[in-house]
């Protein structure tokens, strides 16, 4: 394997320049966008699989409404304001705006992250705990 390439190479550049916030950014930008795609085909899997396998899709929506699924939804949430937040940042800095002031703004999509987690966890929380 040439140097400079694979994941072993990638995980060293990371770890090795940590405190820089834009090889941190970088770094959740792709393993967020990541997840939404394992999500995005696992979720095409099951229901695809609710409307050819024989399981009603009525049965599979009421899986869906479950704790465990209610957690999952708010964690992809999560990922999908992050990634979509951490996107606006990087083409903020391919026109050429905020790009000395990396840190601030990877805050900023930070702290509107967690308003927006916590905005839907406060919707969800009734429907885990079966008020809802």
């Amino acid at each position: 394997m040439k140097e400079g390439r694979g994941f072993g190479y990638y995980l060293r550049r990371v770890t090795r320049a940590s405190g820089e916030v834009g090889t941190f950014s970088h770094a959740v930008h792709r393993l967020s966008g990541l997840l939404l795609v394992v999500y995005l085909v696992m979720h095409i899997a099951l229901m695809t699989r609710a409307r050819f396998d024989g399981q009603g899709f009525d049965e599979l929506m009421e899986t869906f409404k479950s704790p465990p699924f209610l957690i999952a939804d708010l964690i992809i949430f999560l990922g999908v304001v992050l990634h979509g937040l951490n996107g606006l940042r990087i083409t903020l800095f391919d026109m050429g705006v905020g790009i000395r002031r990396q840190k601030e703004l990877f805050a900023v999509v930070l702290a509107l992250t967690g308003i927006a987690v916590a905005w839907a966890f406060w919707i969800i929380l009734p429907l885990v705990l079966g008020g809802g």
